[in-house]
């Protein structure tokens, strides 16, 4: 009896997680902010994969302007304002404005805010000035934006990045909006991209790229 009653638990959870997979691919749209609190401060999920894995291919970014889009609930944008430094500035943005608010009150609590500035906009419309990034980081959100508007959201993306600027993107399976690295690497050629290099590990990559016609 407890062994058909697991069995059935497991197959509900697993029906449930196809569930969430199929409607993440037919509608894609932001994950509500109680979801994403759960599942990017989990500490399961943390010890796996975390803001390192995320910007690993960042490099150092001390003293530079960094700018995240779908900040979510702050996890990865509190470690970036970190990284900046005193002589470096954050930027933030999600088109929710709970999860803005959330964001601001994760970095006020740690005293970030000073090197931080957020936004509530669309990726595809930001409030930031042409090449005034250099860093622009996206963490497992573009899978959120509807197929037909992902290549136009690198390109804003693009349009903020400076000369020298580097975008780097991380997926992680199984966010229900997951994008498979080949895919990836398509959606950035199309958006005026060249890769610079890619990170993997079981579950998870990183990619980071460049404008075409910068130097790599």
């Amino acid at each position: 009896m407890k062994r058909e009653w697991g069995l059935g638990l497991l197959g509900a959870l697993g029906l449930g997680f196809i569930a969430v997979r199929v409607n993440g691919k037919l509608r894609p749209k932001p994950m509500p902010v109680q979801i994403e609190q759960f599942f990017l401060t989990n500490p399961l999920r943390v010890s796996y994969f975390g803001p390192r894995d995320a910007l690993r291919l960042a490099g150092n970014l001390e003293g530079l302007r960094v700018l995240e889009i779908g900040t979510g609930v702050g996890v990865i944008l509190e470690e970036i304002a970190k990284r900046v430094g005193e002589g470096g500035q954050a930027f933030g943005v999600d088109i929710q404005s709970d999860a803005v608010a959330k964001t601001e009150q994760r970095l006020s609590q740690h005293g970030l805010m000073s090197r931080t500035g957020l936004a509530t906009a669309n990726a595809l419309e930001m409030p930031w000035t042409d090449g005034s990034m250099d860093r622009v980081i996206m963490v497992a959100m573009l899978g959120e934006i509807p197929t037909s508007h992902r290549v136009e959201a690198l390109k804003e993306a693009g349009r903020v990045l400076n000369r020298d600027g580097k975008l780097v993107i991380t997926e992680f399976w199984p966010d229900p909006h997951f994008i498979a690295l080949p895919k990836m690497v398509r959606l950035l050629r199309q958006a005026g991209f060249s890769i610079v290099d890619v990170y993997q590990k079981p579950l998870l990559y990183s990619i980071s790229a460049k404008k075409e016609g910068q130097v790599v």
